[in-house]
């Protein structure tokens, strides 16, 4: 690993008889797309013995393409403080999905049995992307959007944070997130207040993204592949030879020639 300046880590859900309590963490090279470390479990500390095997490579690690979970980010700090952390876009929409889908349900929770027909089962055309949307499902949303104020502020919202990356300038991006962040603190959505907060707190990780163009992509089509491997097989009960597989799926072909 003496060469590798660009890392991402991830991780993934397998089950509850593989890792610790169902989690691996999945550390890949950027650039050639190797895998170079599997740990079990979610926290920080499960990467040390990846640090042990960076030490005695003498590596040099500039960037760190991560989520936004604190314990990554601890770790990171701790272990590799001249690293830039880079959060990909990719999280930062997860995220304001997630509260955007806590918005539906408090609202949903709130409704009499009766009224919940018209947000109930609406939760994946709510996160997907307005343009990918059929007709008829934009109309299913703008007609909840408008019998529900406050979800319908939570979605202009969650549209607006992802047209800013489509923003190339840096400075137009700080200028729009700065005016995105206007609007959250006003809407009085607990939710979005504390999105904006998250986003606050990150910042600096976030803007890396449109300065150092390093995206985490490649680590979520892993995990797709990953899931490939298992759904192939039928799960593993033998956790040691699945890490060994995970080790060799970058060069296995996942599709079949027809």
């Amino acid at each position: 690993m003496k060469h590798i300046s660009s890392i991402g880590i991830d991780e993934i859900h397998m089950g509850k008889r593989i890792g610790d309590k169902g989690y691996l963490i999945i550390v890949r090279d950027l650039k050639s797309g190797a895998t170079l470390f599997v740990g079990k479990g979610k926290k920080g500390e499960c990467l040390d013995g990846f640090m042990k095997k960076l030490k005695s490579s003498k590596a040099n690690i500039e960037f760190v393409a991560v989520d936004l979970a604190p314990s990554f980010t601890a770790w990171i700090k701790a272990n590799l403080p001249h690293a830039i952390i880079v959060y990909d876009h990719f999280h930062v929409i997860k995220l304001m999905n997630d509260r955007l889908n806590k918005v539906r349900r408090r609202i949903s929770r709130e409704l009499e049995d009766e009224d919940k027909g018209e947000i109930k089962g609406l939760r994946w055309k709510f996160n997907r992307n307005n343009e990918d949307l059929e007709e008829t499902a934009q109309a299913e949303i703008k007609q909840c959007c408008t019998l529900f104020s406050e979800l319908g502020i939570t979605y202009a919202l969650k549209e607006a944070l992802r047209r800013i990356y489509r923003i190339k300038d840096l400075v137009f991006v700080e200028n729009a997130l700065q005016y995105w962040f206007e609007k959250a603190d006003c809407s009085k959505v607990p939710e979005l207040i504390s999105m904006a907060k998250t986003i606050r707190k990150h910042a600096a990780g976030i803007l890396a993204f449109w300065k150092t163009k390093i995206t985490s992509a490649i680590m979520e089509g892993f995990n797709n592949k990953i899931g490939w491997l298992t759904r192939q097989a039928y799960g593993y009960r033998d956790e040691e030879y699945l890490i060994l597989k995970i080790f060799d799926l970058p060069n296995l072909k996942t599709r079949q020639t027809l």
